[in-house]
């Protein structure tokens, strides 16, 4: 059928929870099978496939990191890996395609399980009782729904912007039903379901969670305001923000982790309100991901994060950098760190409040998470801003040098080039450079060709 499309063969597993693992065959869907032979039907259950952790929370698109420009490879490096998806969008390919790990992953993980969680739980009755367990795993799903089509739409449709609004947006499945046919929504469709899905988790998400891989009420109004932000809806994104930020609101004391530490950041740290992470990519790790020189040499020398977010590479490669500040605990950047930090929410709040001409509050802000990364044998300077351009100019710094490996700088490079930043990417491989000027055509991936000739979606320009 061809409406049949990325989902394969699935199987159930219950030691303790139910493990959902996702094979290879792409026949699978159109067996029509008795769901109740391998649904779970209790809510406890269900809560189990949420807790999958290495379904719903480790699945995240590494091309967020990938593409961006917080890191440079050798062409030594990059030989050998030319031809592959990696090697080729690591230059911006116009013909670049997009692996499982980039594409398939999110939709036939936290996305699906979602689907069929949710479409289960129309069939599950309860008692009064049960209506909290209920509301939470429904409210979960919406979430981590939201979560994974929010990464879909930064990569494999245009940024949301009022002229792009008609624009074809990603393939939208919100139901786990193999019989109704996939396709492209609008951009602007994208980002209503993205975010009546979060808007409607905040109403049924508990307020804590004794796990930070399970999602909360802040955490939907954290998401909320990172999909806002990069809407540039920058009134909303503030809402949002300031709302989450008065329920978590804590920050490391970067003082307490010199000396270096292992692991050199806490997984489960007082700043992480969600945990998430990208599958891991050899692009990305430390042996072959050098930091940016740039980037590295724009942090103070008192500033902890240049100690704790990097360390010398050894001979032959002196003088470059690796990243080692995860927060998914590893230290290393092939595993990219994408959840929800309150670290986060001070920058987002930062930089709404200075496009709304509230200076003052905005450095305040701002600075109140930079002494917490400031040597304490120091004194800090806080920074001052006369004007919005000269506070934007600092908080945009600031952002990039926080949020590095992070999943959220492509993001923001197509959001700002919206906004008129005009910054042109550029890589060097020996003789050869590379580059992609603003808003082009090849900051939008192409859909795998399996997909569109499945599906008969259209696939993006080119």
């Amino acid at each position: 059928m061809k409406n049949i499309w990325l989902f394969t063969r699935i199987k159930l597993v219950l030691p303790v929870a139910f493990l959902i693992l996702v094979s290879g065959c792409q026949k699978f869907l159109d067996q029509k099978m008795n769901k109740r032979d391998i649904i779970p039907q209790k809510l406890d259950d269900l809560q189990a496939l949420l807790d999958n952790n290495e379904s719903m929370n480790a699945k995240d698109p590494a091309l967020l990191e990938l593409l961006s420009d917080n890191y440079f490879i050798s062409r030594e490096n990059w030989e050998p890996y030319a031809s592959t998806s990696e090697g080729q969008h690591y230059i911006w390919a116009g013909n670049a395609l997009p692996n499982s790990v980039s594409w398939d992953f999110v939709y036939q993980f936290p996305v699906y399980i979602s689907n069929v969680t949710l479409d289960q739980l129309e069939q599950v009755k309860i008692g009064q009782e049960e209506q909290q367990k209920y509301n939470a795993i429904k409210g979960g799903c919406l979430f981590h729904r939201a979560f994974g089509l929010w990464e879909i739409a930064q990569l494999f449709c245009r940024p949301f912007s009022i002229e792009n609004a008609s624009a074809p947006g990603i393939v939208l499945r919100t139901t786990a039903n193999p019989n109704i046919r996939s396709t492209r929504v609008t951009v602007k469709e994208t980002y209503d379901q993205i975010v009546n899905d979060l808007r409607t988790a905040v109403l049924l998400l508990p307020a804590t969670s004794s796990f930070p891989t399970r999602p909360t009420k802040t955490a939907a109004r954290a998401m909320l305001a990172r999909v806002f932000l990069s809407m540039r809806d920058y009134d909303n994104a503030w809402k949002y923000a300031d709302t989450a930020l008065q329920e978590q609101s804590g920050l490391m004391d970067y003082n307490t982790l010199v000396p270096l530490k292992s692991p050199r950041i806490a997984t489960f740290n007082k700043e992480v309100i969600f945990h998430s992470y990208c599958a891991p990519v050899g692009f990305l790790a430390d042996y072959m991901a050098r930091v940016d020189s740039t980037l590295y040499n724009s942090y103070n020398e008192n500033d902890l994060r240049k100690i704790v977010f990097f360390r010398e590479n050894a001979s032959p490669n002196a003088g470059t950098y690796a990243f080692q500040g995860s927060y998914h605990g590893n230290g290393s950047a092939s595993h990219v760190f994408t959840g929800l930090t309150t670290g986060e929410l001070y920058l987002v709040i930062s930089e709404c409040l200075a496009r709304k001409g509230i200076i003052n509050e905005a450095m305040q802000y701002l600075n109140g998470l930079l002494v917490m990364r400031w040597n304490k044998d120091f004194p800090f300077q806080a920074l001052i801003a006369a004007d919005t351009v000269e506070a934007l100019g600092l908080i945009l710094s600031e952002r990039r040098k926080e949020l590095l490996f992070r999943g959220l700088r492509w993001s923001d490079i197509r959001r700002m080039n919206l906004e008129g930043a005009n910054i042109t990417l550029k890589r060097i491989l020996g003789d050869s450079t590379y580059l992609l000027p603003p808003n082009d055509a090849r900051s939008v991936m192409l859909i795998p060709w399996n997909e569109i000739t499945r599906s008969e979606i259209e696939q993006n320009v080119r």
